[in-house]
């Protein structure tokens, strides 16, 4: 009997049909269905329709029960690796199934005839029309709101009688004015653009769009707002433009929101370009003292001379206090960006801080040529302040007026007055030019890129002065000098002296380290490039069996190459007047031989593609390790200095 069912199944129907014995085994699938799930015949035969993995449990429940059952199924191929074998992986179809018993005369079950139809195509089709739907839901919407929210009205210019007639959602309310008038509501720069668009329009001329944007006064306002205006000629019988209509949208909001964006991403790109260069100066700033400070403790241990183990010592603590306070800006920064800087006011003796303040900046005051003097009016000033903050920002105030006072005065103080405390200092230095006056207390501006430092000290005063409810200012003339404030809104106990003398409180400084001592001569000529005179004093101690020359700035090592000859050249990339980059390109324009060598702080893989472009042959970063030093120099000249 299952020969002669197998006999009247067609082969080919659309339908995918297959048998399966009263066991539930498959006896028989037609064509359709073996190309349907990518098989043969024989990679099927007498798999069970109970173990099918994408039929459900429930429907397998309802065969057993003799129920014949219907169901839609999404497919999965992979779900079958271990039901039968099959070419098609990794995708869906959907399929609608039906299963029926079938059964001899007597009712007895006999077997399964399975049905299944491919309705993967038009299933996608329908997913289709959904999309399709909703987007055109959203389109109506998106209209049903312009229109609404639109703001808008419409103006139709008759050419012969010289009158504008304007209607909006309201047909009643119909306005009618003169060419005269509505030239007079336009802003007077856009006056001459309406006019030779109307004469252009009336003359049939071809305009790259047919949309105006205009300011215009609108219902006696005094302020003008933004209009678009979409505009279309009306041709009469003679074929001549009689009238022109615009439609008119307020785009007011619309102009200032992008006004407001075009603002925001130029402060957003002036901001990421502020941080990047930010950045790359405190990969210098911070290896410049770190150079010194592994430098010097090398050499440090390697020397039994007191006097030299004394002046390592003190170059040492130099550049870690230098480093110190990097570190330092950079962790107040980090606290400023998220607005978290703490304040703990406490009572403070301005008279006793201040006089403390000032032996320390006395310390730092390197140049014979500045002298700094104490204005302490008080025998007693006591105020609500926190003394972290209080000595930051006037130490931030020192630090800069020493930093760029080459010579003269450098005066700090403060004034007490009912609730208020100013503190001040003065210096007859650089300046500020009136260009960068603005920029004084921006964050990641540094406005002398070869001055040491994070340049933030200014940017954490103003925001410290913001946590406390102070104010910060200065008063500044180029080549004249500058003058930094900080007032202090607080309780204050003060009395002044009874005779302030006017005391020039011992203007002691201190030397440079001498930056050239008498060396032995041995071996090789050696040009070093080098501002900064820590970093000089190290290179000088590691290479100190070899005659040794210095230039402070690019154009010095030029003249000096010009005019020796020198068996190697280490140039620092950042130095004033000219860099190592462009120094280094001048002279590979007439000294292709003598080896180059980048000695800089950055570290970037840019900074040395850079430096071996300019003509240099080979890249150290600071901190320079001497080992390093004498391989190189090994490298070169095939001997190692003893």
């Amino acid at each position: 009997m299952e020969n002669e069912l197998l006999s009247l199944i067609p082969e080919y129907i659309p339908l995918g049909l297959g048998v399966y014995d009263k066991d539930g085994y498959l006896k028989y699938a037609n064509g359709t269905t073996l190309k349907m799930f990518g098989v043969t015949m024989k990679d099927i035969y007498n798999i069970n329709i109970f173990d099918d993995p994408n039929i459900t449990a429930e429907d397998k429940a309802l065969l057993k029960q003799g129920l014949n059952v219907s169901f839609e199924t999404d497919y999965d191929f992979d779900l079958c690796e271990n039901f039968y074998e099959t070419p098609i992986k990794g995708i869906k179809k959907y399929f609608v199934t039906k299963v029926t018993i079938m059964r001899d005369p007597e009712g007895n079950r006999q077997g399964y005839l399975l049905a299944c139809e491919d309705i993967t195509v038009k299933k996608a089709q329908e997913r289709e029309i959904i999309e399709s739907y909703k987007k055109i839901k959203a389109t109506q919407k998106e209209l049903s709101l312009a229109l609404n929210a639109g703001k808008l009205s419409s103006w139709n210019y008759n050419i012969k009688e010289g009158l504008f007639c304007k209607f909006d959602v309201h047909i009643e309310n119909i306005e009618k004015r003169s060419l005269q008038s509505i030239y007079e509501s336009i802003h007077p720069d856009d006056r001459n653009k309406f006019m030779a668009l109307l004469e252009a329009v009336a003359h049939k001329q071809k305009l790259p769009e047919n949309r105006i944007i205009l300011r215009v006064l609108e219902n006696n306002a005094t302020d003008y707002s933004y209009s678009s205006f979409t505009y279309s000629a009306v041709e009469d019988e003679a074929g001549n433009v009689g009238v022109i209509t615009f439609i008119q949208r307020d785009i007011t909001e619309d102009i200032i929101y992008q006004q407001n964006l075009i603002t925001a991403k130029n402060k957003a790109e002036e901001a990421d370009k502020l941080k990047s260069t930010f950045l790359a100066n405190m990969s210098h700033e911070i290896r410049t003292p770190l150079n010194a400070i592994v430098g010097f403790s090398e050499l440090l241990t390697e020397t039994d001379d007191t006097k030299e183990k004394f002046e390592y010592k003190q170059l040492i603590e130099t550049n870690s206090e230098i480093l110190l306070k990097l570190i330092g800006d950079i962790l107040d920064l980090s606290k400023i960006e998220v607005g978290s800087i703490d304040i703990n006011r406490q009572k403070l003796n301005l008279c006793q801080l201040c006089d403390e303040l000032y032996r320390s900046f006395q310390q730092r005051i390197k140049n014979p040529k500045v002298t700094l003097k104490l204005i302490n009016p008080y025998t007693k000033c006591v105020a609500n302040f926190d003394k972290y903050r209080f000595m930051q920002i006037f130490t931030n105030f020192a630090t800069n007026a020493i930093k760029y006072t080459p010579q003269g005065e450098i005066v700090m103080g403060y004034e007490c007055m009912p609730g208020q405390v100013r503190i001040y200092v003065k210096d007859s230095g650089i300046g500020i030019p009136e260009e960068k006056k603005n920029r004084i207390f921006s964050r990641f501006e540094k406005l002398d890129t070869f001055a040491q430092g994070t340049g933030l000290g200014l940017s954490i005063c103003k925001a410290i002065a913001d946590a406390t409810g102070g104010e910060v200012g200065f008063k500044s003339k180029a080549n004249v000098g500058s003058e930094f404030w900080y007032i202090g809104y607080t309780d204050v106990e003060y009395v002044e002296k009874s005779e302030v003398a006017d005391e020039d409180l011992n203007n002691k400084s201190t030397e440079h380290l001498p930056a050239d001592s008498s060396v032995k001569i041995k071996d090789l000529n050696i040009l070093i490039a080098e501002d900064n005179d820590s970093n000089y004093l190290l290179i000088k101690k590691l290479l100190k069996d070899n005659q040794l020359t210095r230039a402070i700035t690019g154009v010095e090592a030029i003249e000096k190459i010009k005019a020796q000859t020198f068996d190697i050249v280490f140039m620092d990339m950042r130095m004033p007047v000219m860099n190592g980059l462009e120094a280094t390109s001048l002279i590979r324009e007439f000294n292709q031989t003598t080896p180059i060598i980048a000695l800089t702080a950055n570290a970037f893989d840019s900074d040395r593609e850079n430096a071996l472009a300019a003509g240099c042959n080979h890249f150290m970063t600071k901190p320079v390790k001497k080992r390093e030093l004498m391989d190189l120099l090994f490298r070169y000249f095939k001997q190692h200095p003893q």
